[in-house]
C-alpha cells in the first residue's frame, strides 16, 4: 500500500465506525477527522465531503463481500453447493455490517440517492454469479435443461427472494438462523430445477 492508500484506509475505518454507531446524518467531517487522527484538510484531499466519505465506506465493503462471495462459491464442489455457500456468505456479511445496514435503513431517502448505482452495480454482480451457478448446474447435469433467458430471469427472481430473506436478518439476526432458513430455501429450489 502506498501513504494515499493507508490514509485513505484510516480515514475509512474510523467512518465505517462512526456511521455505524450515529448514522450518516449526526456524523460529522468534524468527528471522521478526530477519530482517524488525520485533519479536515487530509480528509478533503480526498474527498469533497462526508457523502463521498460514506459512499466509498459502502463501495469499499461491497467490493470485499463480492471477493468473500466469489471465493466462497468458487470453493464449492457442486451447484447446489455453490448456492448455499452463496446464501451463507452474503447473511455473514449482513450480520457483520449490520450497523452500516441500520444507518441505510435510517437514513433511507437520503443514502438511497446517493447509493443507487452501487446498489443496482451490486444487483448486476449477484444476478451473473446466480447465473453461471445455475449454467454450472445445467452443464453438469446437476439441474434440468434450462434456457439462457429462463435462467437469467430465475437469477433475478432468486436474488429479489434473497434480498426479502436477508432484510429481516439485517434487523433482528437472533430471529433468524440463516443456515437453517437458507439450506431450507436452496433445497426446495433444488427440487424445483433439479435433476
Amino acid at each position: 500500500m502506498d501513504k494515499d492508500e493507508i490514509v485513505i484506509s484510516e480515514i475509512l475505518v474510523a467512518a465505517k465506525s462512526l456511521f455505524g454507531k450515529f448514522g450518516l446524518k449526526k456524523t460529522t467531517i468534524d468527528d471522521i477527522s478526530a477519530a482517524s487522527g488525520k485533519g479536515k484538510s487530509t480528509l478533503y484531499n480526498y474527498f469533497p465531503g462526508k457523502n463521498e466519505i460514506f459512499e466509498a465506506v459502502v463501495k469499499y465493503e461491497m467490493q470485499t463481500v463480492i471477493k468473500n462471495l466469489q471465493d466462497t462459491v468458487d470453493a464449492a464442489p457442486s451447484a447446489k453447493n455453490k448456492l448455499k455457500a452463496f446464501l451463507t456468505t452474503q447473511s455473514t456479511a449482513i450480520l457483520e455490517l449490520r450497523s452500516l445496514y441500520k444507518v441505510l435503513f435510517e437514513d433511507i431517502i437520503e443514502s438511497r440517492k446517493m447509493l443507487m448505482p452501487l446498489r443496482l452495480k451490486y444487483e448486476r454482480i449477484q444476478i451473473e454469479m446466480i447465473t453461471q451457478i445455475i449454467l454450472g448446474g445445467v452443464h453438469s447435469a446437476e439441474f434440468k435443461n434450462i434456457s439462457d433467458t429462463h435462467i437469467h430471469k430465475l437469477s433475478l427472481v432468486m436474488v429479489i427472494a434473497f434480498r426479502g430473506l436477508h432484510f429481516p436478518l439485517s434487523i433482528n439476526p437472533a430471529d433468524i438462523q440463516p443456515h437453517e432458513y437458507f439450506d431450507a430455501l436452496v433445497d426446495m429450489l433444488i427440487e424445483g430445477i433439479g435433476n
